[in-house]
């Protein structure tokens, strides 16, 4: 008789999840400020009767105390799993490790210096539930590092009240260039039902360390799953100096644009997804010319400097005029000069 062949780990585990638990999953770098405010909140989410809540912390090699603060809280906190990366590896790594260490049905990423209202996860779930959602996001509100909990405007200010289905056209075209500063939909931070994912034990990229969210949102939308966007239910996204989402560099942007182009390649993709990842790519190479040219002058790199004319001639183009509006503005710093 034939043995049954075993299935690969990941299929084993995919079969093992618990559709009655949600863990909520934070990656940890040099946050000693803020991460015991964010684990709190984490804890202290009203989870539904029969549904389990997990939170799992995941340090990516901190030289502060924030790894021994989060470790403190799990001696008091049972449902709390504090982690810690080997090597330095970025937040994908460290939330695919958070989730290949789980068998929780569902789980949602909190950033390390963001807060959650207690009723938030009770909200999407329920969301998520009563519409047969593949994930669920609502919309953000932003406040400052000085009073956290003061709200500034919502993520997207100028959002219809009422739930919107997101399609990957929609999501990629306000994920750039949208009406208000730093309010594209990237920054959303969904509930995902893992069973619908078809990498659930390891959905991020773990070579990115900026705009991964961005990635996998696209993709799980081009692979067909069911989302909304709904109203705000109590995620302070908090602004502050020195934030991953501010940490940037041009190879940063310039695989954003290879990801995008790549993406707009799918077989059986919609001519409007086509075309908003094909923008989207676009404004990518733009912003990998114009940060490249910045890490050039800042670090004398002449190489560097003029590496950032290499991406398109659109994005030489976009690098000029930035370049000669800079300019302008040294020589006669008493005049407007029109963006």
């Amino acid at each position: 008789m034939t043995s049954r062949p075993t299935l690969p780990l990941r299929f084993q585990m995919r079969q093992n999840l618990d559709p009655s638990k949600v863990a909520i999953v934070i990656p940890l770098y040099n946050d000693e400020p803020h991460i015991e405010r964010a684990i709190l909140s984490a804890l202290k989410q009203e989870c539904p009767s029969g549904i389990s809540l997990e939170v799992i912390v995941v340090d990516d090699c901190s030289t502060d105390s924030g790894y021994e603060i989060a470790k403190s809280l799990e001696d008091v906190h049972p449902n709390l799993r504090v982690l810690k990366q080997s090597i330095n590896q970025g937040p994908s790594a460290a939330r695919n490790l958070a989730l290949s260490q789980t068998d929780a049905g569902w789980f949602t990423p909190q950033d390390s210096d963001d807060i959650v209202l207690p009723d938030r996860l009770s909200k999407l779930l329920a969301t998520a539930i009563e519409n047969n959602l593949d994930w669920v996001a609502d919309n953000l509100l932003i406040s400052q590092e000085a009073s956290p909990q003061s709200i500034e405007r919502n993520l997207w200010p100028e959002k219809p009240d009422g739930p919107i289905p997101l399609t990957a056209e929609f999501f990629v075209e306000r994920s750039f260039e949208v009406e208000t500063p730093r309010s594209e939909l990237g920054f959303i931070k969904p509930l995902f039902n893992r069973l619908a994912m078809k990498d659930g034990d390891s959905p991020y990229l773990n070579e990115l360390r900026f705009g991964e969210d961005f990635e996998l949102y696209t993709r799980l939308l081009l692979d067909g799953t069911k989302a909304w966007l709904i109203d705000p239910c109590g995620y302070y996204l908090v602004q502050r100096a020195g934030s991953a989402s501010h940490s940037q560099a041009g190879r940063d942007h310039r695989r954003l644009a290879a990801i995008s182009a790549r993406m707009s390649k799918r077989p059986g993709i919609s001519p409007d997804a086509k075309s908003a990842l094909k923008a989207h790519a676009a404004y990518s190479q733009r912003e990998a010319a114009i940060w490249a040219w910045m890490d050039g002058v800042r670090q004398r790199d002449v190489s560097l400097t003029l590496s950032a004319f290499s991406f398109s001639v659109d994005a030489s183009l976009n690098l000029l005029g930035t370049i000669m509006k800079q300019v302008l503005r040294k020589l006669l710093p008493a005049r407007s000069i029109t963006e």
